[in-house]
């Protein structure tokens, strides 16, 4: 497995663990929580490497962990 691999399922770990910390936290339960990362091309298309099937062209993507939105954003 590659560097860039590795170090993206180190960053989907931090990303886990913040939603575990988030879910467990009484004030947000039976709410909607999404956290937005707008991001520089480079590290957006960094991110989008690490997926299948993507669409290239859109500028923003999300990962569901647990019941947290993470979502990403091309920086414009």
């Amino acid at each position: 497995m590659g560097k860039d691999n590795e170090d993206f399922r180190d960053k989907l770990k931090v990303l886990a663990e913040i939603s575990e910390l988030i879910e467990n936290e009484d004030y947000f339960r039976g709410g909607d929580v999404e956290l937005r990362f707008i991001l520089p091309k480079e590290k957006y298309d960094k991110i989008l490497r690490n997926f299948r099937e993507i669409d290239w062209g859109s500028d923003k993507f999300y990962i569901n962990i647990g019941e947290i939105k993470f979502k990403f954003v091309l920086k414009k």
